[in-house]
């Protein structure tokens, strides 16, 4: 059995990328066979050449598509987090899936191009993946979501929560922490609205907080442009107690030595979160909206989680949060309770997230799930014939206007 997956983009950074390098050097490193179907010359080709990390790349850039099936088999688990079309390649291989329910959107999985929606077929679709042991969730999102929409109960729910590298000692504490008159604060996320919310509201806050300490805010994004859609930095410059700095682009394996060199305190979501915490650094869990935050929004510890999740849907799901920005700074500048925080942190990461136990976890499932790609045929409708021909009808019209 060998375990595959596949990212369609080339350069784009963010907690999927990270997530599939740190299972992929994980499996490769328990002597499990793995294949990737992206880019030679590419962001995680790149990453995973820096940890001398074998792996056995299709190439999207060198193979075409038509002949992809001859590098994938039907002894092949694919693990999927959604049905991407590029998938319909692999109907005649049939090989078995593992569904990996990564995101918001499983109720969204039989969705079609142009706003297009089958729920019906994605309630089936669903309750197939289940029947079949094919479906794991990174968290207790998509069972919500799956009880609020389809009315589906999952009784025995397989959890693989977001994986990272364990580290044996907490850095943090070795770390010589001096926050009197300023502390430091890390956000590491992509520059996509849902991202941009809470940013919004932490700058926010922050702006507006009580004590009586300079902020010093490094904020890590993938564009600074497309940030400033969502945020006016100049709208912060009256502020002479917050210091704003951005970086730009950073690579994920850039992430550890940065947070660990800068941060007192981090705001993040989802495996952004997991890289602080994992080294004891204090870490604060923010959840996620398209619209902006209430003002009676409030904030957790990474380790007051439940069900491993690393940020909710406010858009859907009220927050929990009970935490202000100024309790925050004021049990950071306590070295007594920095401390606490710090271990609490490097513990839940220790008990719920090392990767070698996920990993363990994924093998398990793919061991498992009898689900196959051609049992997806009958509720994608990327792969019905109706598909193909509406394809072949637009290849036809294109050549004809050339």
């Amino acid at each position: 059995m060998r375990i595959c997956f596949y990212a369609g983009y080339r350069d784009l950074k963010g907690g999927f990328t990270t997530l599939l390098l740190t299972l992929i050097r994980e499996l490769t490193a328990m002597g499990q066979e793995v294949v990737l179907i992206n880019f030679a010359k590419g962001l995680i080709a790149d990453e995973l050449k820096k940890s001398n990390t074998p792996i056995n790349l299709v190439d999207m850039d060198t193979v075409p598509w038509k002949d992809m099936d001859q590098h994938i088999f039907n002894t092949d688990v694919i693990v999927a987090v959604k049905f991407v079309e590029p998938y319909r390649h692999f109907l005649k291989i049939n090989p078995r899936v593992v569904y990996y329910d990564i995101n918001d959107y499983i109720c969204n999985i039989s969705d079609y191009k142009y706003g297009i929606k089958y729920p019906g077929l994605g309630k089936k679709l669903i309750q197939q993946l289940l029947s079949k042991k094919g479906l794991v969730f990174m968290d207790d999102t998509g069972m919500f979501n799956l009880q609020q929409y389809f009315s589906i109960r999952v009784a025995d729910p397989v959890f693989l929560p977001i994986p990272v590298n364990a580290i044996s000692e907490n850095l943090y504490l070795k770390k010589i922490c001096t926050a009197v008159d300023t502390v430091h604060f890390t956000y590491v996320g992509r520059s996509v609205d849902w991202k941009m919310m809470p940013l919004k509201k932490i700058l926010d806050d922050c702006a507006h907080s009580d004590c009586a300490v300079n902020i010093q805010f490094t904020i890590v994004v993938d564009s600074i442009k497309s940030m400033e859609q969502y945020i006016s930095l100049p709208d912060y410059l009256v502020y002479k107690h917050l210091h704003i700095e951005l970086i730009e682009n950073m690579l994920p394996s850039q992430i550890d030595d940065f947070l660990i060199q800068r941060a007192d305190l981090h705001f993040a979501m989802g495996t952004a979160a997991l890289d602080a915490a994992k080294m004891g650094i204090p870490t604060v869990l923010v959840d996620y909206s398209i619209k902006p935050f209430p003002d009676s929004y409030r904030y957790l510890w990474i380790f007051e989680s439940k069900c491993f999740s690393l940020g909710r849907n406010l858009d859907k799901i009220s927050h929990s949060g009970h935490i202000s920005i100024n309790r925050l700074i004021s049990e950071i500048l306590d070295r007594s309770n920095r401390k606490n925080l710090s271990d609490n942190c490097y513990e839940y990461v220790q008990q719920y997230h090392t990767v070698n136990t996920v990993a363990k976890e994924l093998i398990h499932a793919c061991n498992n799930t009898s689900f196959r790609l051609r049992d997806a045929k009958s509720y994608v409708p990327f792969y019905f014939k109706a598909h193909r021909l509406v394809k072949s009808i637009a290849r036809l019209f294109t050549k004809s206007v050339e």
